[in-house]
């Protein structure tokens, strides 16, 4: 992944860099005696010389960082509203949002009492109820340096 990413980086990159070193096209001199006002001229794509399109990367999502609430999820039952947010390192909310959805699922396979499974690569635990109740914090669940809660919304 990492060397896609720095192969697509590169060829934007090279693209900027031949897009800002041609010149522009300069409109030919016209004498003052015969010039005469002109309709716009219609513009025509432009042929490229280089061959065909260069295949932009697809956007990334913007990354969040901690104390970022992301939005809210209901979990399963008849459990409290969650507020679902960054509380270390970086990730997309999109995705915060994905996981705790995927991993509310009845279908989503857990392990032990605390309900640890594994979503999208994110390691997933939950709270117990009475934990919960004092803490507010109903799950938690990490990949590499990022946390992401899920939090009892009073």
């Amino acid at each position: 992944m990492r060397s896609r990413l720095v192969a697509c980086t590169s060829a934007v990159l090279l693209c900027l860099t031949g897009c800002a070193n041609r010149p522009e096209p300069q409109a030919a001199p016209s004498s003052p005696a015969t010039s005469a006002p002109s309709a716009p001229a219609a513009s025509a794509p432009a042929a490229s010389p280089a061959g065909p399109p260069t295949r932009r990367p697809s956007p990334r999502p913007s990354l969040a960082g901690p104390g970022t609430v992301c939005g809210e999820i209901q979990p399963p039952g008849d459990g409290p509203m969650a507020a679902v947010a960054i509380s270390a390192g970086r990730a997309a909310c999109g995705e915060a949002l994905r996981t705790f959805r995927t991993y509310y699922r009845s279908q989503t396979p857990k392990q032990g009492s605390a309900g640890v499974a594994t979503v999208g690569g994110w390691l997933c635990a939950s709270n117990s109820a009475a934990q919960a109740n004092v803490s507010g914090r109903l799950s938690t669940c990490r990949k590499g340096t990022a946390r992401i809660v899920a939090d009892v919304i009073p």
